[in-house]
């Protein structure tokens, strides 16, 4: 929790230069926005470590398939989320759309084990 205010005042920051910039230079708005995002995706490194170490201690006690499939489509669900960002930011809507939409794709087949094992187990206990 002590990342969370000096998370937010980079954010706000840059989200002001952003504001000042957009207008009147809007490449560097945007190469100043994506330097931004990758500065507070830095930050968050350690709150990352400490999460995957707490996700590799559960993945040990659960399922493998299952948990895997959801790991993936939490990773497939995010990146998307921050690409779509991006081209919207970009204002390059329909990319942003495609991108949604690949996104939503990735999902359904990161899923599909998953699905697989919910079906076989439908399947043993009716008959």
């Amino acid at each position: 929790m002590e990342a969370l205010l000096p998370t937010l005042g980079l954010a706000a920051a840059a989200a002001l230069l952003y504001g000042l910039l957009h207008r009147s230079a809007p490449a560097f708005a945007l190469l100043l926005s994506l330097a931004a995002g990758l500065a507070i995706l830095a930050r968050l490194t350690a709150v990352l470590q400490g999460m995957a170490a707490g996700l590799t201690a559960l993945a040990g006690r659960v399922d493998g398939v299952a948990f895997t499939s959801l790991l993936r489509c939490a990773g497939v669900l995010l990146l998307t989320d921050y690409a779509c960002a991006v081209c919207k930011e970009a204002e390059a809507e329909a990319l942003a759309w495609c991108t949604a939409f690949a996104g939503r794709v990735l999902t359904l087949a990161a899923l599909w084990p998953l699905l697989e094992e919910v079906c076989k187990m439908i399947w043993e206990w009716t008959g």
